[in-house]
């Protein structure tokens, strides 16, 4: 089955093999353009529409039009031609000017991606002006907001430079929920800049801590801290108030320091004088660090504040173990040892007492000196009786001098006190001068009377009477071989030291000394043993007798002594009525004959 094809269509086919006929042998631009005209189509139809005769007539008709149309042209070329001149110039001018615009044109395309990039940036430029100015405007509009808030560093600083720290906390703390709300880059600045004026406020309160500070300056300090909430637990910020009190402690110490003399007495007297302020200063501030501590803090946890005087207390024995070796006096010893006892005292009310832990010090320190007191009399006496050795003295150029009548003697024995010394020895220079160095040393030994000295000091005296006896021993062999007549000024020199000067030592020292004390000695029966052939056989209550009538009827008129050589010993008639030895108030050692009545009731209780 075929579909008929329309009538129209066959025209038009018609048309065109009717045009290519009729142009078959026209110039090629000419039949191209008669072929795209819609004119010539029109034209076609009409003339396949026309019938027969007029068909026939039509190519005159199309003469004489185009006659017409000439003439047509010719006069109005004739009568318009400058209109065409001016045309044609025109299109000249059209045709220029459309060749300029063409390369214009393409330079404008080739512009155009760097005019889009131009636009682009002038956009986005304009948009950071656009929202510049809306930030600017936004600032305009909370200029009072913002001029508080960059006004917080400036009044923080002011606030913690002028110690007003509860305010600059207060500070601290909005900034902080500032920084939390709104967590922007100014916000965080301001925030840095607070926290620097913090570091100085903590920097400033501890430093308070170092300095002279008051219990309720110190509780507020100490408040601020906690707040501050800078510290990682409670010890930790005891730990710190502790440290910085110890600072001040130091710093106080310091300013004590100064450089020793050479000198030994020198040297003795600032050793006391530096731990005398040292002592001191450490009652006051560990007085102040116990109070202010047990103040602030609750008592409720550890044992931080006891650990810390163990240390300062370790400090005080490092003082003194250090400097009193350096002091040769008993008196500031026994100072210092009172002021110690009464810085412990005043320290145990707030449960600080240490008053034991320093008593061995003082013991050591006082020892060492008692005991080279104790040698130097020893060895001065030792030194007299060999030098008399080897020169071959005898015993009555040195032993024995002149002294009181028997009478006087035995009644100023029964008013003598019981530690005053023996009237006896008054005859007898050397043993004056021992027992008046070993009396000496029982004057410093009383101002520390310390129990456990007793022993070391009993047992040293020993061993320095048989050191003495053992001399005058070998003296006594010596001088029986070359002056045998002189006997008796050996046995009563003998019987003077062994029975009259050690048991009166022996005696201030147990009973004078150390009340009544009963340690065991074996030096009277050693001293007894070692000089037996020189001893008379009797009674000892009735030796002193004897012993003075026999030195009385044997000695010649007066011999005087000096000062130095007698060491305090005062003898001749020249001097005083009756030449007599007593106790001093101060120091036990002898006085002669005008003070006898005031050194009656004088001991060494």
């Amino acid at each position: 089955m075929s579909i008929a094809a329309s009538p129209t269509a066959t025209f038009e086919d018609n048309n065109d093999d009717l045009l290519k006929l009729l142009t078959d042998s026209w110039d090629s631009p000419l039949k191209e353009a008669v072929a795209t005209s819609k004119w010539t189509r029109d034209y076609l139809t009409k003339l396949t529409s026309l019938p027969l005769d007029t068909l026939l007539h039509e190519p005159t008709g199309l003469g004489e039009q185009q006659a017409k149309a000439k003439r047509d042209a010719q006069q109005l070329a004739f009568r318009d031609y400058p209109c065409f001149l001016h045309a044609q110039s025109c299109r000249h001018q059209v045709e220029e000017t459309l060749d300029g615009l063409d390369v214009h044109l393409g330079e404008f395309l080739a512009s155009l991606p760097e005019l889009q990039e131009a636009c682009e940036l002038f956009s986005q430029h304009a948009q950071e002006i656009k929202d510049e100015r809306g930030k600017i405007t936004r600032v305009l509009e909370h200029q009072n907001d913002l001029t508080d808030l960059f006004e917080i560093p400036q009044l923080m600083e002011t606030c913690v430079r002028n110690g007003y720290y509860s305010e600059a906390m207060d500070l601290a703390s909005h900034v902080r929920l500032l920084q939390v709300r709104y967590p922007l880059s100014i916000v965080k600045s301001i925030h840095q800049q607070v926290q620097a004026s913090s570091d100085l406020m903590l920097i400033q309160l501890i430093s308070h801590l170092r300095k002279p500070i008051r219990l309720a300056a110190a509780m507020n300090v100490v408040g601020f801290l906690r707040r501050m909430d800078v510290f990682d637990s409670e010890t930790e910020l005891r730990m710190v108030f502790l440290r910085c009190r110890h600072d001040f402690l130091q710093h106080r110490l310091a300013r004590l320091k100064r450089d020793m003399s050479e000198e030994p007495r020198q040297r003795s007297t600032d050793a006391f004088e530096h731990l005398k302020k040292f002592i001191d200063v450490m009652r006051e501030q560990m007085f102040e660090i116990g109070t202010q501590y047990m103040s602030i803090f609750s008592n409720e946890q550890g044992t931080l504040l006891s650990d810390y005087m163990v240390h300062v207390i370790e400090l005080i024995k490092i003082a003194l173990d250090a400097h009193l070796p350096m002091i040769e006096d008993t008196s500031a010893l026994a100072s210092l040892l009172t002021q110690l006892q009464y810085c412990g005292m005043s320290l145990g009310r707030i449960g600080l007492d240490f008053r034991h832990v320093f008593v061995h010090s003082f013991e050591e320190a006082v020892l060492p000196m008692i005991l080279q007191w104790i040698d130097n009399a020893t060895e001065d006496l030792v030194q007299k009786i060999s030098k008399a050795s080897q020169e071959s003295v005898a015993p009555s150029a040195w032993m024995s001098s002149k002294i009181a009548s028997q009478n006087s003697n035995s009644k100023d024995e029964v008013k003598r006190h019981v530690f005053q010394p023996p009237m006896l020895l008054v005859g007898y220079p050397s043993l004056a001068v021992f027992t008046n160095g070993i009396l000496s040393a029982f004057n410093a030994l009383r101002l520390l009377p310390a129990i456990s000295l007793y022993a070391p000091v009993q047992n040293h005296l020993d061993a320095c009477f048989l050191e003495i006896g053992s001399a005058l021993k070998q003296y006594c062999d010596q001088a029986v071989s070359y002056v045998p007549d002189e006997a008796t000024y050996l046995q009563s020199y003998s019987a003077a030291y062994v029975r009259c000067c050690l048991p009166y030592l022996e005696s201030c020292l147990a009973d004078g000394i150390f009340g009544s004390m009963t340690i065991s000695s074996t030096a009277d029966e050693d001293m007894e043993a070692l000089l037996v052939t020189y001893l008379p056989v009797m009674k000892k209550e009735d030796e002193e007798q004897i012993v003075s009538s026999t030195i009385t009827d044997k000695l010649p008129a007066t011999v005087g002594y000096s000062n130095n050589e007698t060491n305090e010993v005062g003898s001749g008639s020249n001097r005083a009525k009756d030449s007599e030895i007593c106790a001093d108030s101060k120091d036990m050692t002898y006085t002669s004959g005008e003070a006898n009545e005031a050194c009656e009731t004088h001991s060494l209780q």
